[in-house]
């Protein structure tokens, strides 16, 4: 376990509640971080998140700062481990394209990036009932963050929109252009609202609130013979002040537990198997150029052109 903070120690806990798995390590570079997670799962724990990424296990998780994802992963894999890399892959396109590279050589993927929302049981339930509404004409994605510090566009992009980037992929497939506009706020981003042309000629929006009242994300999907939504995650009613409430909650945790605990247990489950399951390095890739596009968008007031990639063989299969 790569990345001792709150993603980490989710991840981490989970997994040693796993029947049959055991943490070999966890490592941060932050002592207390390391020894405090190590404690909870009762496991070694260490500094140098380089050596322990190369030192060869079963399975990797990596949920070190964005920076470094690329090159523990690389590390991994030349180790010959399996990964589990949170998003992005990389903070970089080319870092990202380095590890595709890196599965390619080694003939097989080995990578599964943490898009856990295609697990998400109110995603994957709206993917299941939009299979049979017959051609998708528009997706509309929402996304409320509650990040009162204000964040440079690229981390806002990269850290938070990412997750609905690959959302509208999985959903309606591949994204040609881009359309952005953004309201700044003193040190980055207040709002955002990506227009996303798609290959198949339907259009998808991505809006986007970094300090709003609540965590909230939720899909709309119009297709030929109907619609379909997400709901929010089941809460209780509360009764207060002559009202009715349903608290929503503050953070992604809270939204999305279950949808974390089921992706780690695919992920373990998939360790025994063939292959990598899940979304691959090139979904990442995917992603980031997406991102990369949304970011020039904002920068030049005008509809940018998704740079087109490469799909290897390799991830056809």
């Amino acid at each position: 376990m790569i990345g001792a903070g709150g993603m980490g120690r989710f991840h981490a806990e989970t997994l040693a509640a796993l029947p049959g798995v055991g943490i070999g390590a966890v490592c941060d570079p932050y002592q207390p971080n390391a020894v405090a997670v190590a404690e909870a799962v009762q496991a070694p724990w260490n500094t140098d998140p380089l050596a322990c990424a190369a030192a060869g296990w079963d399975g990797v998780v990596i949920a070190s700062p964005d920076e470094t994802h690329a090159e523990l992963t690389l590390a991994a894999l030349g180790a010959g481990s399996r990964v589990l890399c949170e998003k992005p892959l990389s903070h970089d396109l080319n870092g990202a394209r380095a590890v595709i590279a890196k599965e390619v050589e080694l003939g097989e993927r080995r990578v599964q990036v943490g898009f856990m929302r295609e697990v998400d049981p109110a995603h994957a339930a709206l993917a299941e009932q939009l299979a049979g509404l017959g051609a998708l004409q528009y997706l509309r994605c929402t996304h409320r963050n509650t990040n009162a510090d204000a964040r440079p566009p690229a981390t806002v992009l990269v850290q938070s929109l990412i997750h609905d980037i690959h959302t509208v992929r999985w959903l309606a497939g591949e994204i040609v252009d881009v359309d952005a506009r953004a309201i700044p706020r003193p040190g980055g981003l207040a709002h955002v609202l990506l227009v996303l042309r798609l290959q198949s000629g339907a259009t998808a929006t991505v809006e986007f609130s970094d300090d709003t009242y609540a965590y909230e994300v939720e899909v709309e999907a119009t297709s030929e013979r109907g619609m379909v939504m997400t709901s929010a995650p089941q809460r209780p009613r509360l009764r207060i002040d002559g009202d009715h409430r349903t608290p929503i909650g503050d953070d992604w945790f809270g939204w999305f537990a279950e949808a974390y605990r089921i992706q780690d247990r695919a992920w373990v489950e998939s360790l025994e198997g063939p292959t990598a399951v899940g979304p691959s390095a090139v979904d990442g890739l995917a992603a980031q150029l997406v991102a990369e596009a949304a970011l020039a968008s904002i920068a030049e007031g005008r509809s940018v052109a998704v740079e087109a990639h490469d799909v290897p063989e390799l991830y056809r299969r």
